[in-house]
């Protein structure tokens, strides 16, 4: 008797091992994928933004960094599902869950790792949004203060509107290898109600050893000067000089904490505790309890997952994707309208957010039970069954009439 309840548990182990293997390989691979698709678009939108302002583009590495946090905890949820639900949906195709459960384990027992692994992510989610992501928002913000409250390194990226401070902007069609002798140039200058258009053939640009004073040597052009309710006066020359004087070093960028998101979990709950604004402790709160709840769905997610995974096996594995994809954004935006509520004193945290991280986790808890517990009870079958036949008429009604006549 002894050796048999110690070859059961040996054999639950392997599968739990199994499945815990399988599960890691589509997770590692979305997850990447998710990141470097996401970290990609914003990576080239703050090269526009270095360049635009004559930044060093060796500071993109260090606001990527920054940033990783942020999307990993965005990018959790979505990829650990979509990876239990592609493993759960192999598994019921090619009646692998029919194998397990002969082997005398149940859906129940067979969900208890997914869950555990929830549980380390909400763990890790937690660590992210709660401690992590904090600093690492503030240290992206302040780079970025300081890329566009100083003036650059004293030369120009060719065919780029370098906005330098000041209401000063500078564009060159050409520049050489040093970046300070330039060809094509413009130049726009804002100062109250003036603006001064400046066009050029061609010009140098000069710095004084201490980095304070700017000065641009232009040849062959026209200075343009706009005023309100004047005529437009231009004139033209054949060498002229403008001196600019420069702030080089930055101001001191503002303490962090004076945004929500800069504050990590404990600060939100301290301050929130201790201030007698009303309007700031609504906003604190409402930070503070969407950070828990994002955290505390993914154990949940392998439930709903298993459902949908079964479900998927009497219809297209994307319809599955598709959908679950739809009920994760629809339950986020949610949560996010619930903390907005929260912010603006209209409803309490736990009517706002702790209501629909409750409705959500009893609707994974249902449809995993109902798989389990009632044949042919899955409630995504019929979902996914209408799903198809929309899709199908929806197809054949595009279809071109060349072909339906063949």
């Amino acid at each position: 008797m002894g050796r048999q309840v110690s070859s059961a548990r040996t054999g639950a182990n392997l599968i739990t091992f199994y499945l815990v293997r399988e599960i890691s390989r589509p997770l590692v691979f979305s997850l990447l994928i998710t990141l470097a698709a996401m970290l990609l678009e914003r990576t080239l939108r703050l090269m526009d933004m270095l360049t635009s302002h004559g930044g060093p583009l060796e500071l993109v590495f260090q606001l990527t960094i920054n940033l990783l946090p942020h999307y990993l905890g965005l990018a959790l949820p979505a990829t650990f599902f979509i990876s239990l639900f592609v493993v759960i949906s192999k598994f019921d195709a090619n009646n692998e869950l029919v194998t397990i459960s002969s082997a005398g384990l149940s859906l129940y027992r067979i969900v208890r790792p997914m869950v555990v692994i929830g549980v380390m992510f909400a763990l890790i989610s937690v660590a992210l949004f709660g401690y992590i992501q904090p600093y690492s928002r503030y240290l992206y913000r302040e780079i970025i203060h300081v890329v566009t409250n100083t003036a650059w390194n004293a030369t120009l990226n060719e065919r780029v509107f370098a906005k330098l401070g000041g209401g000063l902007t500078i564009y060159a069609d050409n520049v050489d290898a040093t970046g300070r002798r330039l060809a094509g140039i413009f130049i726009r200058e804002v100062n109250d109600d003036t603006e001064v258009v400046t066009t050029a053939a061609e010009g140098a640009l000069i710095v004084n050893d201490s980095h304070t004073r700017l000065q641009l040597v232009l040849r062959d052009g026209a200075r343009t000067t706009f005023r309100k309710n004047t005529e437009a006066m231009t004139v033209s020359f054949s060498n002229v000089s403008l001196a600019r004087d420069f702030a080089f070093d930055a101001a001191p960028f503002r303490p962090r904490g004076k945004d929500g998101r800069e504050m990590t979990l404990t600060e939100l709950w301290t301050l929130a505790k201790e201030t007698p604004d009303d309007g700031v402790r609504a906003g604190l709160t409402a930070e503070f309890h969407t950070r828990i709840v994002r955290a505390a769905s993914l154990p949940f997610l392998p439930f709903l997952a298993m459902a949908m995974g079964i479900a998927s096996q009497r219809a297209s594995r994307n319809t599955g994707i598709a959908a679950g994809g739809l009920i994760l954004v629809l339950y986020h935006h949610v949560i996010q309208l619930g903390g907005s509520l929260v912010e603006r004193g209209m409803f309490s945290a736990a009517m706002a957010v702790w209501l629909p991280f409750l409705l959500f986790a009893g609707f994974c808890m249902m449809t995993f039970h109902r798989s389990n517990a009632t044949p042919g009870g899955n409630p995504f079958d019929p979902v996914f069954a209408r799903i198809e036949n929309m899709v199908s008429a929806l197809t054949s009604a595009l279809r071109p009439e060349s072909k339906q006549r063949a």
